[in-house]
């Protein structure tokens, strides 16, 4: 198996840390990132998988560097206005954001400091991060977003079997937590699910039987060894977006810390409602880890609380209803773990 060393470019400041040990840590970060940055790419190709976004969701919406930058992005001239993301209505004597002049405006939408709770990934009981999010009409993502320092066929940097995780222990044990409140477990079942992006592992629960369990990824040596699976699909989706499935096939889909590297997601999350069953659900889920010449433009740009946004906006492009989103990090967990899902609508 490949060994993995993991390069911290900031670092993961939890709610409770300190302003002035999260500042510093973040200098911290900025020196190991000039640090990761010298190195060839063939090296962050093979070896490198980073932690892009470190910060958690309060620490990332009260940074005034991010704001700096998020603006950048957004292209805003001028003045831009920071509305709470939880409220219907700007604060008193804040302006409305207007997105119907420039739909990119949408990225600097900030969460609610005092709505954010983490949820327990073993309960029902979930917090949603985006219920009063607004979305505009149309798309806020321009076509550099999506390009990756490496634009090399995504085959040749798959063609070897990674037989390791990308993320902790904790992350993936809060995962299958996850799942498994999600899932009908304990019994077989008739629920039919497409791991999209699948590799050697699904993080299912144990005691989920499925009817039927399909992944689709890139290494079919990986794919070979999942016995998650009840069969399997080799395809590129920066490629081939067009899924080989009739349309209403699943119950769930499902994509780990994979949404990252998607160049056409506008095409395949439309894929994705498209073979789903009415009332079918797609769960994202992600980290803040990723190699890092594979990601989108936009992914590495920005930080926890804009992938909320991003991969949410996906799913309103698609059709899909109302996403919600959750931060299942475990309160003994390292690496974050965040879920973005919806429904298609019945």
């Amino acid at each position: 198996p490949h060994s993995f060393s993991m390069v911290t470019t900031s670092t993961r400041a939890r709610l409770e840390t300190p302003l002035l040990l999260c500042l510093g840590l973040c200098c911290m970060g900025a020196a190991l990132s000039m640090t990761t940055k010298s190195m060839s790419s063939a090296n962050l190709a093979s070896q490198v998988r980073t932690r892009v976004s470190s910060s958690r969701l309060v620490a990332s919406a009260s940074s005034s560097r991010r704001r700096s930058a998020i603006r950048r992005i957004a292209g805003a001239m001028g003045t831009v206005a920071f509305a709470s993301s939880a409220s219907a209505g700007a604060a008193p004597g804040q302006p409305e954001m207007d997105m119907s002049k420039n739909p990119r405006v949408y990225l600097v939408q900030e969460p609610d400091v005092k709505s954010i709770k983490r949820t327990d990934p073993s309960s029902t009981e979930r917090f949603n991060l985006i219920g009063n999010v607004k979305y505009p009409q149309e798309s806020p993502f321009i076509p550099s977003d999506f390009k990756r320092y490496d634009e090399s066929p995504d085959v040749q940097f798959y063609a070897e079997p990674r037989f390791v995780t990308h993320i902790d222990d904790k992350a993936i044990e809060a995962l299958s937590q996850y799942y498994s409140t999600s899932f009908p477990t304990g019994k077989p079942s008739k629920t039919e699910i497409l791991d999209l992006c699948s590799s050697w592992i699904s993080h299912y629960p144990k005691d989920f039987m499925p009817a039927k369990a399909i992944g689709l990824g890139m290494n079919e040596a990986e794919l070979k060894k999942n016995k998650q699976l009840t069969s399997y699909v080799v395809q590129d989706l920066n490629v081939e977006p067009k899924l080989p499935f009739p349309d209403n096939s699943f119950d769930y889909v499902t994509n780990v810390v994979s949404v990252d590297y998607l160049s056409r997601p506008n095409e395949i999350f439309k894929e994705i409602h498209r073979v789903l069953k009415p009332g079918g659900k797609l769960i994202n889920s992600f980290s803040n880890r990723c190699f890092p010449t594979k990601a989108i433009e936009l992914w590495l740009q920005t930080q926890d609380w804009t992938h909320l946004l991003i991969v949410a906006q996906y799913f309103k492009m698609a059709g899909f209803a109302d996403p919600v989103a959750y931060d299942i990090t475990l309160k003994d967990g390292h690496d974050p773990m965040y879920i973005v899902e919806a429904i298609k609508k019945e």
